[in-house]
């Protein structure tokens, strides 16, 4: 009950109503988007619904905590580990096309630079896209003076990843892996024979009109960006290309709405590719750190596919957190129905109930 007079009071100081094409789109947001806002405790929001061909884009709060600036569609927000499936709509379109396949190993491509095996079991492509490669989450402790999401670069990584043994047999156990990304990255990039930001570009964020999405944001663009609060605070606005595989992108309320539709284009082979089910959780003999946004039935390719529970349908989704951000984005295959959040503020306790707030939204949507 307090949360609902709370989001009363929040709809009474808003500056006016948001307005959707699809009155239905409309009703499911009115007071769940205030309560999601209210409770998450953050300065500011945007959330996307997105129901068929319509979505509705709307923003709560502030840009900044006490600056009295409403976010909107515009606003830049960071997508933090969201990056990670859009590295690996990248890596499905290169399969597509024949250029690689899942089963290339890292040494493939990594220009003759010492790769680590297990007991003769080299690193693959799948085993990046699906945290199995048995690599840790991150390298280690970032250098004091490097910003937030511009460490570690190319260098660091592959000179970090000559050394390191690896636990495990990759392909058996799934646990989460940021550094795993920035390398599948720079192999993605070798075998597609440009800059990756190049081929995001190329094959993803320029073809759907996502100009606002990328990792080295102008001027004009950092005066948009959000200003992160919580757990690790608000880092600078600055060229992340050094994560550009696990966590540097940079994006809109007004872009993700439109990749959201793009994601639930049922007929395009490459996102079959990308959403595919390649590690079963009750195949493994260990799958660690997947659970924040609900419980992990599988792993796609970057994905985190959960199993349908009750009035909630099965979701493909990935979530988001760092530097002042949590970020998360659901859709149910098969309903047409998506959703994407985004707060400045970082706090892992607050977003189980923002992502079950989420998935509740697509419930209400995708009845059937």
């Amino acid at each position: 009950m307090r949360s609902i007079f709370l989001a009363l009071a929040l709809m009474a100081a808003a500056a006016g109503p948001s307005r959707a094409e699809d009155a239905v789109l409309a009703e499911a947001t009115d007071l769940a988007g205030f309560v999601m806002f209210g409770e998450s405790g953050a300065p500011g929001m945007v959330l996307v619904v997105v129901r068929g061909d319509s979505s509705i884009v709307l923003g709560y709060g502030e840009t900044e905590k006490g600056n009295n600036q409403k976010p909107d569609g515009n606003s830049l927000v960071r997508l933090n580990s969201i990056t990670k499936v859009f590295t690996t709509e990248v890596l499905a379109s290169l399969v597509a096309e024949g250029k690689l396949r899942l089963t290339d190993t890292l040494e493939h491509d990594a220009g003759g630079a010492r790769t680590p095996a297990f007991e003769g079991r080299p690193i693959t492509l799948l085993d990046l896209a699906t945290h199995s490669a048995a690599l840790p989450r991150e390298m280690g402790e970032a250098p004091e003076d490097s910003a937030l999401r511009a460490w570690p670069t190319r260098a660091d990584r592959w000179k970090w990843l000559s050394h390191f043994e690896l636990p495990w047999a990759p392909g058996t156990i799934a646990a989460y892996s940021n550094v795993g990304f920035d390398l599948l990255a720079d192999a993605i990039e070798t075998s597609g024979g440009k800059p990756y930001p190049d081929l995001l570009r190329e094959r993803v964020t320029g073809p759907l009109g996502m100009a606002d999405t990328g990792f080295a944001p102008t001027p004009e663009q950092c005066k948009r960006l959000m200003i992160g609060s919580g757990l690790g605070g608000a880092g600078p606005c600055v060229d992340t290309h050094a994560t550009d595989g696990s966590g540097g992108l940079y994006s809109t309320a007004n872009d993700m709405a439109r990749w959201l539709r793009h994601n639930m284009d049922e007929s395009n082979e490459t996102l079959a590719l990308s959403h595919a089910v390649y590690r079963q959780r009750q195949a493994l003999p260990a799958a660690i750190g997947f659970d924040e946004a609900g419980p992990m039935a599988g792993l796609g390719l970057g994905w985190v596919i959960t199993a349908a529970d009750g009035i909630h349908p099965a979701t493909i989704a990935k979530s988001g957190g760092g530097v002042g951000f949590m970020s998360y984005i659901a859709f149910a295959p098969g309903r047409h129905v998506g959703v994407f959040v985004a707060v400045n503020r970082a706090d892992f306790g607050m977003f189980g109930k923002l992502t079950e707030a989420a998935r509740g939204m697509i419930a209400d949507l995708a009845t059937r």
